[in-house]
């Protein structure tokens, strides 16, 4: 029997193997062209990037502080590189399996762009050291600062907390180092009722704050009352002057010290008096001409004390003249004239502005002012 078609499949054979050449070549040299003008480049991702933790155990809180970031050398297109931003990346740290102890982890990267190559990452592995949980309900201690700093006749009431106890939360060896969590807050100047929300800090037996532990809730509302005592009052301190300085003069101010002062006494005095005292009797300024300091005695309802024991305020009264202004006209004479000169002035008299004290000016004598030119030389 004769063979058929067999010059025909020969050539159809070298057709399809011809054409799959030509692609080929084809192939490489669009790859060749495309990598000349995007070439490959390695260096560093010029970002650090966060490491996630991922599959933590349950029941298991970390001990030490592990690297949470890596550095990435990569290699990649210049148009990749273009393009790349850290969340091209997915970074990761798996803790499954893990138990308590210190174990090493290997970090994990994988990029979105597939023509990426991750060539190194620094660290490629991080140490994880891990210690069962434990909580514990700790009582919240409230301390007041500067106590003696309230202002006299002030009294403040025992801080109350709510809530009184917190939930310390962490690795056991953490939390079997806290003694204490306590707030803290200042009384200085405080005159009034205070509500505070503050941040307890959990203590060692040091007085250290104790870090990695967590505390539940973060924050408690601390109020503090602070009343003044009936028997205690501040108040205002004036004195009173009689008579007027001499003539030109008048009282420019009147300065008590202490201006205010706490005084103590019977609660229901206290009540009835006025927010302001005055002295005994008061300074005569009659024909003074100059600041005048005297000390006074207070003048208070019986039984009534100043809370500092004193018993007097100095008083200062200040004095100053009245200012005041002047014009006189005033003849120039000439002095001093050269031998074989014969002077000329091209102005008679001079206009002379005085300013001082009023009263001096007053009794000022004009005729004794005089005005010259010196032609000497």
């Amino acid at each position: 029997m004769a063979k058929t078609g067999g010059p025909t499949r020969n050539r159809l054979i070298d057709a399809i193997g011809t054409a799959v050449l030509s692609l080929a070549l084809a192939v490489i040299v669009w790859v060749n062209a495309i990598y000349q003008v995007d070439k490959p480049r390695e260096d560093w991702y010029p970002e650090l990037l966060n490491i996630q933790f991922i599959n933590v155990p349950a029941g298991l809180a970390l001990r030490n502080d592990p690297q949470d970031y890596v550095k990435l050398r990569l290699k990649a297109f210049a148009s990749s590189w273009e393009t790349l931003t850290s969340s091209s990346f997915h970074v990761t740290a798996d803790w499954g399996n893990l138990t308590e102890g210190t174990h090493p982890v290997p970090v994990k990267v994988t990029c979105s762009d597939r023509t990426v190559t991750i060539v190194s990452t620094q660290p490629e592995t991080i140490y994880v050291q891990l210690e069962r949980t434990i909580r514990a309900a700790v009582e919240v201690t409230a301390i007041p600062q500067d106590y003696d700093k309230v202002p006299p006749g002030y009294v403040v009431s025992a801080p109350d907390i709510a809530p009184r106890f917190v939930t310390v939360e962490g690795p056991f060896s953490l939390v079997e180092q806290v003694q204490s969590v306590v707030v803290s807050f200042s009384l200085a100047d405080r005159r009034n009722a205070l509500q505070l929300q503050l941040e307890p800090q959990p203590l060692d037996a040091e007085g250290e704050v104790v870090r990695g532990v967590r505390l539940t809730p973060a924050s408690v509302a601390v109020n503090v009352d602070v009343e003044q005592k009936l028997n205690y009052r501040e108040v205002a301190v004036r004195s009173a002057i009689s008579g007027q300085p001499a003539r030109g003069y008048y009282v420019s101010s009147v300065e008590v010290a202490p201006a205010t002062i706490t005084v103590v006494g019977p609660p229901a005095t206290i009540a009835e008096m006025s927010g302001l005292v005055s002295t005994l009797g008061d300074i005569d300024v009659t024909g003074e001409t100059r600041m005048l300091v005297k000390r006074l005695p207070l003048d208070l309802p019986p039984g009534v004390t100043p809370e500092d024991g004193s018993t007097d305020v100095l008083v200062t009264v200040g004095i100053d003249a009245i200012m005041s202004g002047m014009t006189v006209q005033v003849p120039l004479q000439i002095r001093s004239v050269p031998e074989g000169l014969q002077p000329v002035l091209s102005v008679p008299s001079v206009d002379v502005y005085l300013t001082g004290p009023a009263v001096l000016l007053d009794e000022l004598q004009v005729d004794l002012l005089q005005a010259y030119v010196d032609l000497s030389g």
